[in-house]
């Protein structure tokens, strides 16, 4: 007789734009895998989507709490990161909005919420693929990118810049 096994909960993922708490929390959310970008003169010209999420899963105690997010890239062919753009969030678990600090620094965003009780709460990050709008066409052409929390086992999500 087969024995059942329960779905993992997704820790975390990348996704378009307009993707809700709801739909990463209920693992309906769509994965998405890649950025195009166009070249013009040698440098990136543009990029498409324009921005996206990486969604986290935590578990916290009440009270102050702190996570880093950091960006790598791993095909060592590239150096920009993606920047940050308004609409990054925390929710709670019942995604209600909880107000958190965000800030990026380079490669590392810091995210900093007041949990008013312990559980699960939802990291939803905005970032903007235009910084790369300028620099220099990568060789070879596709840059991996990797988002990790600090502290998060299975919070390492991917998206791949590739040439249109």
């Amino acid at each position: 007789t087969p024995t059942p096994s329960a779905t993992p909960i997704q820790v975390s993922k990348i996704t378009p734009t307009g993707t809700t708490c709801t739909q990463f929390k209920n693992g309906t959310a769509q994965t998405l895998s890649s950025i195009n970008y166009s070249v013009s003169n040698g440098v990136i010209h543009n990029v498409n989507p324009g921005v996206f999420f990486y969604w986290v899963r935590v578990t916290v105690p009440a009270g102050s709490n702190t996570f880093t997010i950091t960006q790598t890239i791993t095909t060592g062919n590239f150096a920009t990161f993606f920047g940050l753009a308004s609409g990054s969030n925390v929710f709670d678990s019942n995604c209600n909005s909880v107000g958190p600090t965000i800030t990026q620094n380079g490669n590392t965003t810091t995210v900093q919420w007041n949990a008013a009780a312990a559980g699960t709460y939802f990291i939803s990050i905005k970032y903007d693929p235009h910084s790369v709008v300028g620099q220099p066409a990568p060789s070879p052409t596709t840059v991996h990118y990797n988002l990790n929390t600090t502290g998060v086992p299975g919070s390492t999500s991917g998206i791949d810049l590739i040439k249109q």
